[in-house]
């Protein structure tokens, strides 16, 4: 069913589900705000400690309401195959680094959910656009999400570049998973043409932000590799937030940043998700 012949009924349902995870936002906002607030004005080690504790803890609350949202009153299940035991073995203490593939807006939310039941906060490197979009924007700042303007030139990729470094040089002091998308942006079948992309259901990965991450963070720092999958037609977020999609497919993998090569290992991994993906579709025919 494409998007143009959901019944108006499921429509609705997407309103109410946007509905509600805004105001799960706006009932939060007001302790990260005061939490950021306090951290500006009295930028000590145990007021910072104790704000982002708070901050923490909000945040997976909210997660967690928005789980509870997708999985029991939209119906969403996640089909998990997880062979190195990552999402069981997460702890809220952990920093480790999050890698992607990226279908659509609803990849955060299965982020989100998969990660916080155990682990810790997820800490995304988000477009400086979103700043000015209400209610979420207002969220990146009082989380101080670090910014990224992805533009082409080299003065702005430079900037880029060095907001990753800073973002991974303080990763590891406050608990945090940082999410990369290393594709930068989301599949479309139009945008993998453009991109002369090597694969079926994937865009060629950037390299840039992730060998960057990968110089900042120690290397004992663990990397959990998410490849997501949907059903045809069912990356379409508003689609996912009208309870017309029942499975979601993840694969989850896990390393250690010792001894990497980072192009080299990106790539590998980017031809298993790709025939992982493969696999997954065939299976459905």
């Amino acid at each position: 069913m494409k998007y143009s012949e959901m019944p108006t009924a499921r429509h609705l349902v997407s309103v109410a589900s946007w509905t509600f995870i805004t105001l799960n936002l706006l009932i939060w906002l007001p302790f990260l705000l005061l939490a950021a607030f306090v951290r500006f004005v009295c930028p000590v080690n145990a007021v910072k400690v104790l704000t982002d504790n708070l901050v923490d803890e909000v945040y997976r609350i909210a997660t967690r309401i928005d789980g509870w949202w997708i999985e029991r009153v939209l119906g969403v299940r996640f089909e998990i195959e997880d062979e190195d035991f990552a999402l069981e073995t997460l702890r809220p203490h952990e920093s480790p680094m999050i890698i992607a593939n990226h279908r659509s807006w609803f990849d955060i939310f299965t982020l989100q959910t998969l990660i916080c039941r155990r682990g810790p906060m997820l800490k995304f490197l988000i477009k400086t656009e979103l700043l000015w979009v209400p209610v979420l924007g207002w969220v990146c700042v009082a989380l101080n999400f670090p910014r990224l303007q992805r533009k082409g030139d080299q003065k702005t990729r430079t900037r880029d570049l060095g907001i990753v470094q800073k973002a991974s040089l303080q990763l590891g002091a406050s608990p945090g998973a940082l999410l990369l998308f290393p594709e930068g942006t989301r599949y479309t079948e139009e945008k993998r043409v453009q991109n002369g992309a090597p694969y079926r259901s994937l865009l060629r990965p950037k390299p840039g932000g992730f060998n960057t991450i990968l110089l900042s963070l120690p290397d004992s720092t663990s990397i959990i590799d998410f490849s997501i999958g949907y059903e045809p037609g069912d990356d379409n977020c508003w689609r996912c937030m009208s309870g017309l999609v029942n499975i979601v497919r993840v694969k989850v993998s896990q390393t250690t940043i010792s001894g990497m090569n980072g192009m080299e290992w990106l790539e590998d991994s980017w031809q298993q998700k790709d025939e992982w993906l493969a696999g997954t579709e065939s299976s459905r025919k």
